[in-house]
């Protein structure tokens, strides 16, 4: 008999233990969105959106910006000045906004939008990762930490010259985490950039795609099918996921890693120990209509409920602890990858023609 003091999740979790792990595929409610405020970005394609303080940050092949949702007008709008498209999504910096495209990366202030620096790539900018004080960002095979106020390098991390650090690193309690692209991943002394320890996986990936911290835990998504469980003070493998095939982007909240497989499943991940919670189908092999598009965007979570946007169009919204769905809401027209989810039903999304919009539902 299960108590009725047991919550959702520690009943996914009892029987995840039991061997039993849950699989959602479900009818869910459908809601017609409306788009009750537009704001035109001047940029004909848009990187994701981002989330600072109430506010809105967009970048794309031509300018910077920043929006306030409850207003109708632009707070300001930049031309960026790169030489290629911003192709990131901005990052907050105390009291800049991090943009930048493999050409450049640059700082503009967050209140005005008046450019602070920028970097010029010394072979290939990566993605980046933005602290209150630094940028850390592979360029070329070195990791570099540029000062927030003036774009200075304060110091520099290089191990192999034979790789491309194009994917971002992260940084947690003093130490920055970095995999460069050549099968090792390296903890390294925030302050100065110094060892602490490296991992070699060379036999089984290249890269590290994406990671975050969580308690004592890195969670890194590599790009193979595999996802890794890692003590941060000790560099040690704890766990591994194997999801099938390859794993374009993981989210984490909380103590659970969340992704999306072309083999048809979302995942929700046990941070600790590795183990599956639930998965819910996206994918029914011979049974087109039944199929969810494919997944580009990055799953978010929010008010503990899991946000899914596919090719398709179709914003997929799942219990965050069991996976059920919730709610489906179809759009009208092409997005780009990218759902910043509000209170209320609403979220910010972006279309395929430069445009950023409040949706409402």
């Amino acid at each position: 008999m299960v108590s009725g003091k047991l919550n959702r999740r520690h009943f996914v979790a009892a029987l995840a233990a039991g061997g039993l792990v849950p699989t959602f595929v479900v009818s869910a409610a459908t809601k017609t969105p409306q788009v009750v405020r537009r704001w035109a970005s001047g940029n004909a394609t848009l990187a994701p959106l981002a989330w600072v303080d109430g506010h809105v940050f967009f970048n794309g092949d031509t300018s910077v910006g920043r929006i306030d949702p409850d207003s109708d007008g632009l707070v300001w709008n930049t031309p960026h000045g790169l030489s290629s498209n911003a192709v990131y999504r901005p990052r907050a910096a105390g009291q800049s906004v991090i943009s930048g495209g493999q050409r450049e990366l640059g700082a503009w202030n967050m209140a005005d939008g008046q450019r602070r620096w920028l970097h010029k790539a010394i072979l290939q900018v990566g993605t980046p990762f933005v602290t209150p004080e630094r940028t850390y960002v592979g360029d070329g095979h070195e990791l570099l930490a540029l000062n927030n106020q003036t774009g200075h390098i304060d110091w520099r991390f290089a191990d192999e010259v034979d790789c491309t650090a194009s994917y971002a690193p992260t940084v947690a309690n003093g130490t920055v985490f970095f995999g460069p692209g050549n099968g090792l991943l390296y903890a390294l002394n925030e302050a100065d950039g110094k060892l602490k320890w490296q991992l070699d996986e060379k036999a089984k990936w290249q890269y590290v795609r994406q990671m975050y911290v969580t308690g004592n835990m890195l969670i890194a998504g590599t790009y193979t099918e595999l996802l890794y469980g890692i003590d941060v003070n000790s560099g040690k493998v704890k766990w591994t996921f194997k999801a099938g095939n390859f794993i374009n982007s993981h989210h984490v909240s909380g103590d659970t890693a969340y992704l999306w497989s072309p083999v048809g499943y979302i995942y929700a991940i046990d941070v600790d120990t590795g183990a599956v919670r639930w998965k819910h189908q996206t994918t029914v092999y011979g049974n087109n209509a039944a199929n969810w598009g494919h997944m580009m965007a990055e799953i978010v979570t929010f008010e503990n409920q899991v946000y899914c946007l596919d090719m398709k169009q179709m914003l997929h919204v799942l219990d965050a602890d069991t996976g059920r769905e919730r709610l489906r809401i179809p759009f009208a027209h092409d997005l780009r990858p990218t759902v910043l989810p509000l209170a209320g039903g609403r979220a910010v999304m972006a279309s395929d023609t430069g445009e950023v919009q409040l949706a409402q539902w």
